[in-house]
């Protein structure tokens, strides 16, 4: 189960992985959007710096913009790429409002270009870019385990 102050961290998931129930009627998401594999997310209307990536099939409110690629891409590739820091930035130029309540809306949203490389090109940097991803994660499960050692040792130290 994921807390609502993690959820954040994880994007777009299934409800039933979250900690608080929300309810709602078949009326109130007659309305909703539905979220293929693969797709992105975006609120427009409250804009946080986040594009979320879907790994699931699912809806969503339709507060929320869904970003399909209407060409052939390999969306690892742009999931890295709306994280970086040069495409946060590009957005953060185009918000418009105050403190948190930024918005930005869609014409603003579709004038930041995005690179396109070829797709052997996307598929080679996404690889890459995954087994990293997939070392700095048994890095920091190796780092753990130390850190549980040390803490079971520091224990026992003084018995």
């Amino acid at each position: 189960m994921v807390s609502f102050s993690e959820i954040y961290k994880y994007g777009a998931i299934p409800r039933h992985l979250i900690e608080y129930q929300i309810s709602v009627t078949d009326k109130s998401v007659a309305s909703y959007k539905v979220v293929e594999v693969g797709d992105f997310i975006i609120s427009l209307r409250s804009f946080q710096g986040g594009i979320e990536y879907s790994n699931f099939k699912g809806i969503c409110s339709p507060a929320y913009i869904i970003l399909r690629a209407r060409v052939d891409v390999d969306n690892r590739f742009y999931k890295y790429y709306l994280k970086t820091e040069n495409y946060i930035k590009s957005l953060n130029e185009k918000l418009e409002g105050i403190r948190d309540g930024k918005m930005i809306s869609y014409r603003y949203f579709s004038d930041i270009n995005l690179p396109y490389p070829s797709l052997d090109e996307q598929t080679k940097i996404s690889n890459f870019l995954s087994t990293f991803r997939q070392k700095i994660e048994s890095e920091k499960q190796l780092l753990l385990k130390y850190e549980n050692q040390k803490k079971y040792l520091l224990q026992n130290l003084f018995i």
